[in-house]
């Protein structure tokens, strides 16, 4: 199958609104496009600064059966925000298809990609060195948390690799491809979490905002959103990972990394002078 199958193989469902700044009231109030850095899945109260995940019944349900999804409000927000109707947007690691579902709802075009496709509508591709068709004007990057859930025994697959430092060389070599095909001036919104590993907290999420910030890219956000109920803060389970952090000195993960970066020189030239140290 062609990427241009893939990108006009599916009708798209007619959306009826696009960002206008002169309309913001209408997409803080009624379209619930958030700027908040903080995602909650229980109301907080109306005046709180932190943004509670809504339920949109247009949404695509996720699947049970694939593990590590991100909830479909993600792309959701992000592909609203920072596209109009028509644009591409690239899911690079396609994984269960939420991406693609959501950019059908929204009127984009959308190539999803993965070396484990799960569907006929991801091109089976390894994210280093998949050459596109076309610049795109969005780019989704949820990797897997290293070795966290292991989906496949593939060389090309991030949940494959021994070390950390594989999984940043890795996972280098994909923002240099993701930087490739996304337009200038355009947005990459990249999804790690932390990892726990040999009793050290591994902040994975940065180690991959780095490979795009020394590819000269601007950091407009980090955003935290909780897990929200999981089956370790069930009573038993709480109470376990709790004796445990106690004694080893560490704390809970209270949720994924989400950073919004920009294809654009930072304008602080310290960041510049900070990476070329590391």
């Amino acid at each position: 199958m062609s990427l241009d199958e893939f990108i006009n193989g599916t009708p798209a469902i007619e959306n009826d609104k696009e960002i206008d700044i002169k309309n913001w009231r209408y997409f803080k109030d009624v379209d619930l496009i958030t700027t908040d850095a903080l995602w909650v899945s229980t109301p907080t109260g109306k005046n709180s600064k932190k943004f509670t995940i809504p339920k949109r019944e247009f949404l695509p349900k996720n699947s049970s059966e694939f593990h590590g999804l991100w909830i479909p409000e993600i792309p959701y927000q992000f592909i609203k925000r920072f596209t109009q109707e028509n644009d591409t947007v690239w899911s690079v690691f396609g994984g269960s298809g939420t991406d693609y579902k959501v950019a059908d709802i929204l009127n984009r075009n959308c190539i999803a990609t993965d070396i484990n496709p799960t569907s006929n509508r991801i091109l089976k591709a390894d994210a280093r060195d998949v050459e596109l068709e076309t610049k795109v004007d969005l780019a989704l990057v949820h990797p897997p948390y290293h070795n966290i859930v292991k989906y496949s025994s593939d060389n090309g697959d991030g949940s494959n690799l021994n070390s950390i430092e594989e999984f940043v060389i890795w996972f280098n070599q994909i923002a240099k491809n993701v930087d490739k095909h996304l337009k200038d001036d355009k947005y990459v919104i990249v999804c790690c979490g932390n990892i726990f590993v040999n009793s050290e907290e591994i902040t994975l999420g940065y180690y991959c905002v780095l490979c795009f910030q020394m590819l000269g890219y601007t950091m407009k956000s980090h955003i935290i959103k909780d897990y929200g109920e999981t089956k370790g803060t069930d009573g038993k389970n709480y109470n376990i990972n709790y004796y445990r952090q106690l004694k080893s000195g560490y704390n809970n993960f209270y949720g994924d990394n989400i950073f919004i970066m920009k294809k654009t020189k930072s304008k602080n030239p310290s960041i510049k002078k900070i990476l070329d140290l590391l």
